[in-house]
């Protein structure tokens, strides 16, 4: 069994709040691993604080269930927009498929997945899928699916660092390392082309989420602490909730 819609929904809002309050503590943009700042560019700043207060808000409208379809959807363009659209030029313009990729994909997902949790609220509560919320999870689910694909595939790429990631008390490191870029190809199959893509998001969910407990969790307050990991810590949740979303709007396993 997965977490309820509104649970998924809370647990979104929590990320949200996370990267809001990062902007300002960091005077960046946190949400979605947007490129650098222009340095030509003035107002970064005020950027950082705008956008950040856009994400506060809309963690709050969800905590409330006010506004709440119209304030997410605000975070979701401006993290598309800003962290995505961006992301995506500079991927297709390097051909970098290492960092770079990873970025576009948590930024395209991470937007989508917004769309979708403000597209699924009704007042006076979360309510049922209807045509947009159908669309959205199709838009959402391809966005999860490529970003998982490209990640399960670096697994195979850049192993050395991946298994470096397994916590130390876990035996088996590179087994694991594999086995989880084998899972995430397979439910990034599964969620991108529609096949399965209920049972996919089910058990993607679980997954991303027992991560951000036993590994994203324990680094962000150990020695590897550092703002990265925290935007990590965010990311994780967020994409579980979004998962967990896509298999309750998700009418069908096909």
């Amino acid at each position: 069994m997965l977490f309820s819609s509104r649970l998924a929904a809370i647990f979104f809002a929590v990320a949200l709040l996370g990267w809001g309050i990062m902007h300002f503590i960091i005077g960046d943009f946190a949400a979605g691993r947007a490129p650098a700042w222009p340095e030509s560019f003035p107002g970064k700043i005020a950027w950082a604080y705008i956008s950040g207060a856009t994400l506060i808000v809309a963690a709050v409208s969800i905590f409330t269930n006010q506004k709440t379809r119209l304030a997410v959807t605000c975070a979701g363009i401006v993290i598309l927009l800003w962290a995505g659209s961006r992301n995506l030029f500079i991927v297709l313009s390097t051909l970098d498929y290492g960092g770079q990729m990873t970025n576009t994909g948590k930024s395209l997902a991470i937007g989508f997945g917004a769309l979708l949790i403000a597209a699924g609220f009704k007042e006076p509560a979360l309510a049922g899928p209807d045509r947009l919320t159908q669309r959205l999870t199709s838009f959402a689910s391809i966005a999860v699916g490529l970003f998982f694909i490209a990640s399960g595939i670096q697994h195979f790429i850049f192993i050395q660092f991946v298994k470096t990631l397994v916590p130390s008390w876990i035996p088996g490191a590179e087994f694991w390392s594999y086995f989880a870029g084998v899972a995430l190809i397979a439910s990034g199959i599964a969620l991108a082309t529609g096949f399965q893509r209920k049972l996919a998001a089910l058990l993607a969910s679980w997954m991303v989420f027992l991560w951000f407990l036993i590994l994203h969790i324990p680094r962000g307050f150990g020695e590897t602490a550092s703002t990265n990991e925290w935007i990590a810590i965010f990311e994780a949740l967020a994409v579980s909730a979004i998962l967990a979303i896509i298999y309750h709007t998700s009418v069908r396993s096909s």
